[in-house]
């Protein structure tokens, strides 16, 4: 039976301790931690988070800036505060935030039209195109039916005065007097 646990062999995990324990654990670590920072200074190449801390390391680093970096810290200070985004918070933003909205819209309403503006004009195009095309067909179709209407009349006039029309075409005869050129 290597399924089943026995209650004995349980997994061990580690208990939860008591608020009085965890008050003496938390009162004799606190002694422990000053005396090990005085025993072993730590060198660590982090900054500290605060600037306006003043320590002994700050005080020997502090030098004067060159007029030259200080130029150039002043012409792109614009473009290093547009980049960290810090200015996107500020209360001139957020108050002019409506109107950055507004302008969003007409944007996008301006983008809109234009696109059904040039949707339509194509369309328009197009219509006239076909319109064109149906016009050319028109005509063709009513010069096919005014030449059959003419032929009927022609044929009508024809069987008044009692002619018929030939069945086969005209033959060109030859010329009796020859010319030369």
């Amino acid at each position: 039976m290597k399924g089943r646990r026995k209650s004995n062999d349980r997994k061990k995990a580690n208990r939860r301790l008591t608020p009085q324990e965890q008050l003496v654990r938390n009162i004799a670590s606190k002694p422990l931690k000053k005396q090990a920072k005085r025993k072993h200074k730590v060198h660590s190449h982090a900054k500290p988070l605060d600037p306006t801390t003043d320590t002994p390391q700050s005080r020997t680093r502090k030098r004067k800036p060159s007029r030259i970096g200080e130029a150039l810290r002043r012409a792109f200070a614009p473009i290093r505060n547009s980049l960290t985004g810090e200015w996107l918070g500020g209360p001139e933003v957020l108050r002019h935030l409506p109107f950055a909205a507004f302008l969003g819209a007409l944007f996008i309403g301006y983008i809109y039209f234009e696109y059904r503006y040039e949707y339509d004009e194509r369309a328009i195009k197009e219509g006239r195109k076909e319109v064109r095309n149906l016009r050319h067909h028109e005509q063709a179709l009513r010069g096919r039916f005014e030449s059959q209407i003419q032929r009927s009349r022609l044929d009508e006039a024809m069987a008044d005065v009692s002619l018929t029309a030939p069945e086969s075409p005209p033959v060109l005869l030859p010329d009796a007097n020859p010319t030369a050129p």
